[in-house]
């Protein structure tokens, strides 16, 4: 009975409150703001890791690792495909010729990229776009991004020019840009920064127009095991290869934004932990309040015997009464946003009429979360050990009551 003792008064002191309305509302406070602290912690570093795994899965899948080009062609792609698939890092390899160029359409223009593909061979924008719809593409045919579409105002079956600059102009002679027709086969979305500039036909398509054989790709896509070991992967197949080739890999064209997307985790985390320890403080005020209020109750506790050891866990059994409460209360609610951030975020959009995440701006269209267990363990043990370190002071401040100054002044 008297080991229970300590847990009986702390969880008396905890379940009933403070006799004062300022005590009562501090109390509130102080859990809330752990509560709080603690949720918005999970719910940011799901969003966080979200945007992480989103940068892996989704927007490094929509774009080469390692582009391998060839300015004048590669006439024998598919022996260089079988001699490159050979290389332990590599996943798949894919041909591929790419133009930058203006689309035009009853007067609206959009800057866009478009890229040649082999539909049966293509092993990036195919995740995207069904097998059945990349078949039937044919030669003069565009599949455009839905996101160009509807800022011109495409349709299936619409037709389009599309403006090039001439690539066979003599230096410091003006020429008038190469004009090609094609018509809108179907749409697609990647739901990435792609979609803002992305058209697909077919190789021998974007040949014509850059005046090379219908059968040499200007380059070939390959996509990797390691992502970040792909520069080194791309040293390596140079000395596989013939002279003649150069590389280029996703660390030039995307590695500055997964840089920034994994300094924003360690930024928005350490900003959020900072809540966390506010809200520590506010549970160093309403002990110390606890202990003012119950210096009668201890002081009689003191009289009948109770040690200063027993008062010290006292109040660190209310202390952690709260920790937990208000860690476990913060983790339920932060793995349930979590788990729903995505839908609450497109129900807030569709409710509101607002984008709050545009693929203009941001990587992707989307608000993503992936939830780490480990990430809601590491916020919770946190969070208690600095409540625990927060219950500290107040305790020791109850077991320094002396009982006879506090018995004569009542």
């Amino acid at each position: 009975m008297v080991k229970s003792l300590p847990v009986f008064i702390g969880w008396r002191y905890f379940s009933a409150g403070s006799r004062s309305r300022l005590g009562s509302f501090i109390s509130l406070l102080a859990i809330a703001g752990l509560t709080l602290g603690i949720t918005l912690l999970i719910v940011v570093l799901s969003i966080m890791n979200g945007f992480d795994n989103e940068m892996k899965t989704r927007i490094l899948a929509s774009v080469p690792h390692i582009r391998l080009i060839a300015q004048e062609g590669i006439p024998d792609w598919q022996s260089v495909q079988q001699k490159l698939t050979r290389h332990p890092n590599i996943v798949s390899v894919s041909p591929i010729s790419e133009l930058d160029g203006m689309l035009n359409f009853r007067g609206r223009v959009r800057p866009i990229t478009v890229r040649g593909i082999s539909p049966a061979d293509d092993h990036v924008i195919s995740r995207f776009i069904s097998p059945e719809l990349l078949r039937s593409l044919g030669s003069g045919e565009l599949l455009v991004s839905q996101s160009v579409a509807g800022k011109i105002g495409l349709e299936k079956g619409d037709r389009v020019t599309l403006m090039m600059p001439n690539a066979d102009k003599e230096p410091g002679r003006l020429s008038a840009p190469v004009v090609q027709v094609f018509s809108v086969k179907g749409f697609f979305a990647t739901q990435t920064t792609l979609d803002q500039l992305l058209v697909v036909t077919s190789i021998s398509s974007v040949n014509a127009i850059l005046g090379m054989p219908a059968d040499y790709p200007q380059s070939l896509q390959l996509q990797v095991h390691d992502l970040f070991n792909a520069r080194e992967t791309g040293y390596q197949l140079l000395r596989m290869l013939p002279s003649g080739y150069s590389f280029s890999d996703w660390l030039q064209t995307h590695g500055n934004l997964y840089q920034a997307i994994r300094m924003s985790r360690s930024m928005v985390s350490l900003l959020v932990f900072l809540i966390i320890g506010i809200a520590v403080f506010n549970v160093v005020s309403m002990l110390v309040m606890t202990v003012v209020e119950k210096r009668g109750a201890v002081a009689i506790l003191k009289t009948l015997g109770a040690s200063n050891s027993m008062i010290v866990r006292i109040f660190l059994f209310q202390g952690a009464c709260i920790g937990v409460f208000g860690s476990l209360s913060g983790a339920v609610l932060g793995v349930l946003l979590s788990l729903n951030v995505t839908n609450i975020a497109q129900w807030l959009e569709s409710l509101l009429g607002v984008r709050f995440i545009n693929s203009e701006i941001y990587p992707i269209d989307y608000l993503p979360a992936h939830l780490l267990w480990q990430d809601v363990m590491i916020v919770i043990v946190v969070a208690l050990l600095l409540n625990f370190l927060a219950t500290i002071y107040p305790a020791w401040r109850a077991a320094k009551t002396g009982p006879a100054e506090v018995l004569r002044s009542e």
